[in-house]
């Protein structure tokens, strides 16, 4: 047997100590991590008790997004097509202010979102009653409301029509829900005009919404104000309710993540039911606990028309055509002064003494405004409904719209068709006859741009900005109207 060599044994010696090493360090490696060796911690289990709600509120008498641009959110469609397809809402809350007048469209509107909301398969739960809402007459009010769940628990009438009640309340898996709803300042001309309302101060209503109600009842609270009153009305609440959904108009959007009143979560509702609130709510030692998403209610990228539950489009559409038949365009037309109480002379007059301003106007879009709204009634894949014949759609489109000696129909004015010179600098009869000396500047001494956002507003016009879009539309003075040197 050959002895082994002095470098072989070197070699074994040199393999067998990295090999020692090697296993040493996998050993250590194991002990200073023993938790990746365990399996991931169970997800905490969700309160038995909570409660799944969609908020929302001041629809301002928003059916359907107008069109005018790509984007829009909102819609009853969308809304229950959502609904529909989540199906695992607890209570559905809709805080109120479903309408934003008293006109003829309004009352329309009002029976079109009550069809809606009310007397189909995903049936709301509870409507709060808004200042808008109470401006239209008793009898619409009352007969397109007749068997909603509409909540008001400080407004008490011995009316034998009045709709509304002091709270609804609905058992979900052996909990008890109990909804109220305040309203901090009502018009005042609802409640001149009806001697049988009386509104109560808000810890009456509040107490009156919870009589008879056990500890364990889960209180939730609609109330209609703005912001600081909401805040400053919640702490005086006894007992406290377990959430308070403010309906403040100023909120564009909701408030995803709710504020702390002392023990009550505080969330707003946004408005034109564009976006929703999906919540998740419950109670512990600390009061009520709520977490929050949003529901942006945005149309299909693939569907014709955006997409929504076919049967509300169905209902909205008979609710256009309807506008139509009953002429409520022209019921609308002439209702109120205008501002600087002239009368519209309608552009062609105003061409004959500013020539160079014309010319500019005929270079815009708005001198083609009116003709819009005819081609996309036309064009079934935009609109397909008498989009000429609704006054939303008409008073963006034209001059004067709803004021006297403004557009009543393009048969009968056609000279303040298209959004022409007195849509911003006002009527232009005493400026007429005054020969030009008698200035006009702009309407009601606005700036500018809080004329142009009338129309073109955060909805109508997402990507508008005053300062790029001027330019589109700038002119001066003629010459013989600039000031001497």
């Amino acid at each position: 047997m050959k002895p082994t060599r002095p470098a072989a044994l070197a070699a074994l010696a040199l393999a067998l100590s990295s090999l020692v090493a090697t296993f040493a360090q996998c050993s250590e490696s194991k002990a200073a991590t023993p938790a990746a060796q365990d399996p991931k911690p169970a997800a905490p289990t969700p309160p038995a008790d909570r409660i799944r709600l969609l908020v929302s509120g001041s629809m301002q008498g928003r059916l359907e997004p107008c069109g005018c641009a790509s984007g829009q959110l909102g819609g009853l469609a969308r809304r229950m097509q959502h609904i529909g397809e989540q199906g695992s809402y607890d209570l559905l809350l809709e805080g109120g202010d479903l309408i934003d007048g008293d006109s003829p469209l309004d009352a329309l509107k009002l029976l079109t979102a009550s069809q809606t909301l009310f007397a189909m398969a995903k049936r709301y739960d509870a409507l709060g009653v808004g200042p808008k809402d109470l401006l239209l007459p008793r009898a619409d009010w009352s007969m397109f409301l007749a068997g909603a769940p509409v909540v008001a628990s400080d407004l008490v009438s011995d009316a034998a029509d009045w709709p509304a009640q002091p709270f609804v309340q609905k058992e979900v898996r052996g909990v008890v829900l109990r909804v109220a709803s305040l309203l901090l300042e009502p018009p005042a001309a609802a409640l001149a005009g009806d001697t049988a309302l009386e509104h109560l101060p808000p810890a009456a209503g509040w107490e009156r919404a919870l009589a008879g109600a056990e500890p364990t009842t889960r209180r939730i609270l609609l109330v209609h104000g703005d912001d600081a009153a909401i805040r400053k009305l919640v702490p005086t609440l006894r007992p406290a309710p377990d959430l308070v959904v403010g309906v403040d108009r100023s909120y564009a959007e909701p408030t995803v993540a709710p504020s702390r009143i002392g023990d009550v979560p505080l969330v707003f509702a946004g408005s034109r039911g564009r976006v929703l609130l999906d919540c998740w709510l419950h109670r512990d030692t600390a009061g009520g606990q709520v977490a929050c998403e949003l529901v942006p209610l945005a149309g299909s990228r693939t569907v014709p028309g955006g997409g929504g539950d076919p049967q509300v489009k169905d209902v909205i559409l008979a609710h256009r055509n309807d506008v139509k038949a009953q002429g409520i365009l022209a019921q609308m037309a002439e209702q109120r002064p205008t501002a600087n109480g002239a009368s519209y002379v309608g552009t062609p007059t105003c061409a004959a003494c500013h020539p160079t301003a014309m010319a500019d106007w005929q270079k815009s879009k708005h001198a083609h405004a009116w003709q819009t709204l005819v081609d996309a009634e036309k064009d079934p894949k935009r609109y397909g409904w008498p989009v000429t014949a609704y006054p939303d759609c008409v008073s963006c489109h034209v001059v004067g719209y709803g004021e006297r000696s403004g557009f009543r129909s393009f048969e009968e004015t056609p000279q303040l068709a298209d959004v022409g010179c007195e849509r911003c600098h006002g009527p232009g009869s005493e400026h007429v006859a005054a020969a030009g000396q008698k200035p006009l500047g702009l309407l009601a001494g606005a700036q500018a741009s809080q004329l142009c956002t009338q129309c073109h507003d955060y909805e109508q016009s997402p990507t508008f900005v005053y300062g790029e879009k001027w330019a589109a539309i700038r002119h001066g003075r003629e010459p013989h109207q600039q000031p001497k040197k």
